[in-house]
């Protein structure tokens, strides 16, 4: 084990013994418990995770995006589309207020929402990175399927879910808990905007019925995302706890 895996998983080990020896009306062996409220440190020490990890995605998303598929990814598209959907409007991105508005709720669910899900997750479900894990490879794998049967499967399709799943068995062999639990939450984030929003919306489920180059760029933005808002925090968090 390398010295940085073994530094994460040091770090890492007051975090899970939050599920050893606190008062909780669950039992310790229970899958689920309400996570503890968390103090003003940490919620600043999750906003900077989550601060850091939208300035990673915007770089990803609005130059690296651009230079591969052409145009940037649009967060704030998916928001005017949940808002239109759900409140009959028709706001587009040439309108400026709606879409600063949507930029805005994009900021806000980057540095405080995705954040404080992680907080929830992580302190409150036993073994939730791979509870996510499955669902999200599951479910995609059963999309592929669906796809193949259909006979609407590309090459395409087949190596992206490749990748995912390739990434997700590294689970498997990966020696430190946090690094494990980072990539979790990235694949969760990008499973959570386009497996679940982006159909609520009325869009094409993990918007593969648009070629599919716009959702593996998305992916990779957001498993960047995840990661390091996660790693972020943890690090904060471990440096603060030990302190005190």
């Amino acid at each position: 084990m390398s010295d940085e895996a073994r530094s994460a998983c040091r770090e890492f080990e007051p975090r899970r013994n939050l599920f050893r020896g606190t008062p909780s009306a669950m039992t310790e062996s229970s899958a689920v418990r309400i996570p503890p409220v968390p103090s003003l440190e940490t919620l600043f020490n999750l906003c900077a995770g989550g601060y850091v990890a939208l300035m990673a995605w915007e770089i990803w998303s609005r130059t690296l995006t651009v230079w591969v598929l052409g145009g940037p990814l649009e967060p704030p598209g998916l928001v005017l589309s949940l808002v239109n959907h759900f409140l009959g409007t028709s706001y587009a991105s040439s309108m400026a207020l709606p879409w600063a508005n949507a930029t805005f709720a994009h900021y806000v669910i980057g540095i405080v929402g995705y954040p404080v899900l992680y907080y929830i997750f992580s302190r409150g479900v036993k073994r939730w990175d791979a509870i996510l894990d499955a669902a999200v490879l599951g479910i995609f794998s059963i999309f592929v399927l669906l796809a193949l049967k259909n006979n609407q499967f590309t090459s395409w399709m087949g190596w992206f879910w490749l990748m995912v799943a390739l990434v997700t068995a590294t689970r498997f062999f990966n020696p430190s808990p946090l690094f494990r639990e980072c990539l979790s939450f990235g694949s969760f984030t990008w499973f959570n905007a386009l497996g679940i929003f982006a159909p609520v919306a009325g869009l094409p489920f993990l918007l593969m019925e648009w070629g599919g180059g716009l959702s593996f760029m998305s992916w990779v933005g957001h498993i960047l995302f995840g990661f390091v808002a996660a790693y972020v925090f943890e690090r904060l968090e471990a440096k603060r706890v030990t302190a005190s």
